[in-house]
């Protein structure tokens, strides 16, 4: 079973620094303030646009706003989803969730590096031609690398949702798409998301191009931090993100019930 995160005074610095932007620059559709809690509604398949972000709390009654939360979820035809990061509040928040019924699933991790370091890890490395502006060819790599073309919908969408400096890149090989990621910049960071890279190109350095290419942007909008989040089990990415300079700043869970 997974288990409760166990968070140092750093981890919990590090999210509400970085959680804001977050937010900031991969917004859900609809958000509800609940007594400090913000609740996003999003179409149902992205956790994070689709969850209660729990970084404020201004009420007295815990089990109470709960109970208020879960039934805004409901009435979406959505499962009641809290991420719980270093920074939750109240601070005993999953031990309350799990005696209600909540399970924790997808362990994350929130990693960091800085832009000039990214650069110079990854700079021009790999082959491929670098196209920057929006395009079919990198809507289409963001749905195919997802479970179903309606995730990869709202992923879309959340992508034009964001009114914040942002960049894409798409890498081409012999004029086929082949791998892609995005990036947005609020507050001195950049959050970068969508690094997709075809399956038959893997390991062939495509995706570190993607990460200098949106480091040199970085640098030009004077940005210092990148920041992104990938599972825990997600070995490879990890591996890719460590070998290009990414520590893990905190962890966190989400928290449903169904």
């Amino acid at each position: 079973m997974t288990q409760s995160p166990q968070h140092s005074v750093n981890d919990a610095a590090w999210a509400r620094r970085i959680e804001p932007v977050s937010e900031a620059t991969w917004p859900a559709r609809q958000t509800v303030q609940l007594e400090g809690w913000q609740l996003r509604f999003s179409g149902g398949h992205s956790h994070r646009c689709n969850s209660v972000a729990a970084f404020e709390f201004s009420g007295n009654d815990v089990a109470g706003a709960i109970d208020r939360a879960e039934a805004q979820y409901r009435s979406r035809g959505l499962k009641p989803m809290f991420q719980v990061t270093a920074a939750v509040k109240p601070a005993n928040l999953a031990e309350v969730l799990t005696r209600r019924g909540y399970r924790p699933i997808t362990p994350s991790l929130v990693c960091f590096a800085g832009t000039a370091a990214v650069r110079g890890c990854c700079g021009d490395i790999g082959t491929g031609r670098l196209r920057f502006d929006a395009n079919a060819d990198f809507d289409a790599l963001v749905v195919e690398g997802l479970h179903s073309r309606d995730d990869g919908r709202e992923r879309l969408e959340t992508l034009s949702r964001i009114r914040l400096p942002l960049m894409r890149a798409t890498v081409f090989v012999d004029d086929k798409r082949v791998s892609c990621g995005m990036a947005a910049a609020a507050d001195g960071l950049a959050g970068i998301n969508l690094m997709r890279t075809h399956p038959d190109f893997r390991r062939r350095g495509l995706a570190r191009r993607v990460l200098g290419a949106i480091a040199g942007w970085g640098l030009a909008q004077r940005i210092e931090t990148l920041f992104l989040t990938v599972e825990e089990a997600n070995a490879p990415a990890r591996a890719l993100y460590r070998s290009a300079g990414f520590e893990v700043a905190y962890d966190y869970l989400y928290y449903v019930r169904d």
